[in-house]
C-alpha cells in the first residue's frame, strides 16, 4: 500500500512540475540508475511544438557487452567490447503523445571522440550531463553539445535529400521535397533540436514543421 501511494505521489509531482512554461532549456534532475548499474536515465524540457507547454525530452542509456567477432566467419571470440545503446524519446507536454523517437549506439572506441571537446572521466559522467554539456568554440565562444534553438534556418543548413528521405519514412504526400524545404526556410521561428549520436561528428538536426505537425530531420553532420 505504501509503495502504491509513493508511485501516485511521484506521478503527481511530475505532472505538476511540467505545467510551467520555460524560455530556456531546463535540466530537471541529475541522472539516476534504474533496475541495475548499467541503465541510466536523464531528462529535460523544451517547448518543441510551440504550444506554450514544455515537452518532455528523455534519454535512456543501456550498457551492452558483446563478444568481438573474428575472421571471415565472424566467430565470437573470448574478448568482449562494450557499447552504450541510447533511446531518445520526446513526449508532448499537452497530451503525452510521442513527438519524436530516435536511437543509436556509442561504441567503446567512439567515446574518445567526445573527449576531444569535453572533459569527463567516465562514460557515466558523459551521459549524466548529456543535455548540459558545453565546450569551447572559436573566438572564445561557449557552445552547447546538444541544444535547442528558435530561429530562421539558412539554405545551407537544410538538405533537400534528407527531407526527401524523411518524407518517404513518414509517408508524407502531396508536397515535394523542394516545396518542403522552402516551407522550412520561410519559417522565421523554426524550433530546432540539434544533438549528437554515435560520435561527436554524428550530428542530427531536427525541427518541428507546424503545417505538417511533424518533427523531421533536415540535416546530418556539420552544416556547410
Amino acid at each position: 500500500m505504501v509503495c502504491f501511494a509513493s508511485k501516485q505521489l511521484l506521478v503527481f509531482a511530475l505532472f505538476v512540475s511540467s505545467q510551467y512554461a520555460i524560455s530556456e532549456p531546463l535540466y530537471r534532475r541529475p541522472s539516476y540508475k534504474l533496475m541495475n548499474d548499467d541503465l541510466h536515465y536523464v531528462e529535460t524540457d523544451y517547448d518543441w511544438d510551440g504550444d506554450g507547454i514544455p515537452d518532455h525530452f528523455r534519454l535512456r542509456v543501456q550498457k551492452e557487452v558483446e563478444p568481438l567477432l573474428e575472421g571471415l566467419e565472424q566467430t565470437p571470440s573470448k574478448t568482449q567490447h562494450w557499447s552504450y545503446h541510447c533511446w531518445l524519446v520526446v513526449e508532448s507536454g499537452f497530451d503525452n503523445s510521442t513527438l519524436w523517437e530516435d536511437e543509436w549506439s556509442v561504441r567503446e572506441s567512439d567515446i574518445a571522440s567526445f573527449r576531444e571537446v569535453l572533459d569527463f572521466k567516465t562514460p557515466d559522467e558523459f551521459f549524466s550531463k548529456w543535455f548540459r554539456w558545453k565546450f569551447g568554440g572559436g573566438r572564445n565562444q561557449e557552445l552547447n553539445l546538444n541544444f535547442f534553438d528558435v530561429r530562421q534556418l539558412e539554405d545551407r543548413e537544410v538538405s533537400e535529400d534528407v527531407l526527401a528521405s524523411e518524407m518517404k519514412r513518414l509517408k508524407i504526400e502531396g508536397i515535394t521535397a523542394a516545396e518542403l524545404k522552402r516551407m522550412v526556410l520561410e519559417n522565421k521561428s523554426s524550433r530546432i533540436f540539434v544533438y549528437r549520436g554515435s560520435r561527436r561528428e554524428n550530428i542530427r538536426w531536427a525541427t518541428y514543421v507546424p503545417r505538417l505537425r511533424k518533427i523531421m530531420i533536415f540535416q546530418y553532420g556539420f552544416a556547410d
